[in-house]
């Protein structure tokens, strides 16, 4: 007798073998693009921070931001500072030259880099940097209520997950 299909076992057993194989793959596909978000933000605040740091060698002091100023927001603190345009420095009638001799305005990020940062978890709410003289703070927030935002700050190099109340 000639067959002519598949039977109902040999279609079930096919079934659960896609299921058993979905069930592996779909956690690990979901943990891969969270770490790959978290990849991206730490990127972006590495790069970000060395542009930070390199700013405090030149002026010995980091941009100073009264609120979380928006990192792409061209008339934003930290914007300005970072690539030069209208920059304090720039302005300052008695700033003639960085300790380097170098002087104003110096770019430290181009605009392309600054304004190509967007948040993984949200491109709608960019990341927020404060800054006082001394110290500065990164924060990305994730939309988890969980972990609700990832912070970088000069005193520490890692990336952490903060509640909204810190």
């Amino acid at each position: 007798m000639k067959r002519r299909g598949f039977t109902l076992i040999e279609l079930m057993v096919v079934i659960a073998i896609i299921i058993i194989l979905a069930a592996i793959a779909i956690p690990n596909y979901l943990s891969m693009t969270a770490r790959a978000k978290r990849s991206r933000v730490a990127s972006d605040f590495a790069a970000l921070a060395t542009a930070l740091e390199t700013y405090r060698t030149d002026w010995n002091e980091y941009p100073v931001t009264d609120a979380g100023d928006k990192i792409t927001d061209p008339a934003g603190v930290a914007f300005k500072e970072l690539t030069g345009s209208g920059a304090t420095h720039n302005t300052d009638p008695g700033v003639v030259a960085t300790a380097a001799g170098d002087m104003p305005p110096i770019e430290y990020m181009t605009t392309t880099v600054l304004t190509s940062m967007k948040n993984p978890y949200d491109a709608k709410v960019p990341y927020t940097y404060f800054g006082t003289k001394t110290t500065w703070e990164l924060t990305a927030l994730t939309g988890d209520t969980a972990k609700p935002k990832l912070v970088r700050t000069n005193e520490d190099t890692t990336l952490t997950d903060a509640s909204n109340g810190s």
